[in-house]
């Protein structure tokens, strides 16, 4: 299911009592784009809301991101801005109208941890790494909400940068795309999906600190602001069979500094965290899964403001209440029927919990909720059998069930998850931001899966046409 999404035309149009005509816009002009994808993207751009005016979405109840809500207000927007937000505006007589109804309004969300590109759904591998499945991704993340995705580490990057090129001409729609080059030990890094694959291209190698220090100078150089680092035992079992040690990730993250390069450091265990941030690391791809957090380095974590994504749907695919992602009709969006009936013949059901794994299960919930003001939205989507767009909604209602409250979980998977990387345009409902948010048929506040009623989207101030891409995804081939 990687070809035939490009192959049917899918547009923006402009908003009428929330239907939207399609009109055709503009076709790509890279060069370094081939024929077959220059007429694949043409068909699927479409246009923005007249550009030449406001765009006044009145009665709703505002969530900011912040932690603030407008319960009956404004958004104004203007191209690609939030104009003003409020409960009471100086509208334009010539903005554009749009009755809400008591609908809400959130920001976007800002997933700050997947891995694009290799998802195939129905297969995956390095082979699918390509434009369009790349340009896919993006907009399956933007079909259910989220505005914005880091991939971290594992992106083949001459396929990538064009990708990320033409969407700052605004070639590509979707959610915004910002990559993160990953440093590791040699032959390390990802998990063993990527590292077995023949034709995986591998991680920036770091074996020593001067060399670790170059390297974090030469992504600097080309442009990367955002860079990823592997602490993992696992890796003394593969490749270089080395972890990669304090000496060196120190150099990196020194390095960064003056670079104004924001690292975030794979680890997993309470020993690996607490040296990371005595290092001077600020955030983390997975918390410490190993034992309970202690005073120490909740000390830490709150003196050095430390960002953390838990990735919770990861370690509780073996818990009881864990729903498959083939037996959930929110995820029937994105895929035709073969795919479920794949999924559910290839599914082996958990067994039932060992009383050290509950025990392992209690911790994992108290940590999250003893961390949950440092807590950042992130999926691992696209590396260990979760989906787009989909796998965030399912990560927080997590966040929910360990223990934040949906005010809570909504600003970590907004405001938060863009402050920690330095995303200042996106992530909050305030004038001058970008006009990425969604509006919601209920109030996500009484029941985080409201996140799921997802009425539009709006991304760069231009709808998304989830009903095209809805039909175009569940086809059969």
């Amino acid at each position: 299911m990687t070809g035939s999404f490009l192959y049917s035309t899918v547009q923006c149009g402009t908003l009428e009592n929330n239907h939207h005509e399609p009109v055709n816009k503009s076709a790509m002009t890279s060069r370094n784009f081939t024929l077959h994808l220059i007429f694949a993207i043409a068909l699927i751009l479409g246009q923005s809301l007249n550009a030449q005016s406001m765009h006044h979405f009145a009665n709703a109840r505002l969530i900011l991101g912040n932690g603030d809500v407008i319960e009956q207000g404004s958004l104004l927007i203007r191209n690609e801005t939030i104009i003003d937000i409020g409960p009471s505006l100086d509208i334009p007589t010539d903005a554009v109208f749009y009755d809400l109804g008591g609908q809400t309004i959130i920001p976007a969300l800002v997933n700050t941890h997947a891995h694009l590109g290799w998802e195939a759904y129905g297969d995956w591998g390095s082979q699918y790494f390509t434009d369009e499945n790349l340009i896919d991704h993006l907009y399956r993340h933007a079909y259910y909400g989220v505005g914005t995705i880091i991939s971290t580490g594992s992106d083949e990057f001459e396929i990538a940068n064009r990708v990320k090129l033409e969407q700052l001409r605004g070639n590509i729609k979707g959610a915004r795309y910002h990559l993160s080059p990953g440093l590791g030990s040699p032959g390390g890094g990802p998990n063993m999906r990527f590292t077995n694959d023949p034709n995986f291209w591998g991680v920036n190698p770091v074996t020593d600190p001067e060399q670790a220090a170059n390297t974090v100078r030469r992504l600097a150089s080309e442009g990367y602001g955002i860079a990823k680092i592997w602490i993992d035992s696992r890796d003394e079992l593969r490749g270089a069979q080395i972890k990669v040690v304090p000496e060196i990730y120190r150099s990196v993250l020194q390095t960064a500094t003056d670079y104004d390069m924001r690292i975030i450091a794979h680890a997993t265990t309470l020993a690996d965290h607490k040296s990371l941030v005595n290092a001077g690391n600020r955030r983390f791809i997975h918390m410490p899964y190993d034992m309970a957090v202690d005073d120490e380095y909740l000390d830490i974590v709150r003196k050095n403001n430390v960002y953390i994504v838990p990735t919770l749907g990861m370690i509780t695919k073996q818990e009881p209440y864990y729903i498959p992602a083939f037996k959930d009709p929110y995820f029937y969006d994105q895929v035709p029927q073969s795919v479920i009936d794949s999924l559910n013949s290839n599914y082996t059901p958990p067994a039932k919990l060992s009383v050290e794994a509950e025990t392992l299960s209690v911790t994992h919930a108290n940590n999250l909720y003893k961390l949950k003001d440092h807590i950042i939205l992130g999926t691992d989507a696209g590396a260990v059998g979760d989906f787009f767009g989909y796998a965030d909604h399912v990560e927080l209602s997590l966040f929910v069930r360990m223990g934040m409250t949906p005010m809570e979980a909504i600003i970590a998977s907004t405001s938060r998850s863009a402050q920690a990387f330095g995303l200042t345009n996106v992530g909050m409902l305030q004038a001058g931001k970008a006009a990425d948010f969604v509006i919601l048929n209920a109030n996500p506040l009484d029941d985080i899966n409201n996140t799921r009623q997802i009425s539009d989207v709006y991304i760069r101030g231009e709808r998304v046409d989830r009903e095209s891409w809805r039909n175009i995804w569940t086809q059969e081939d």
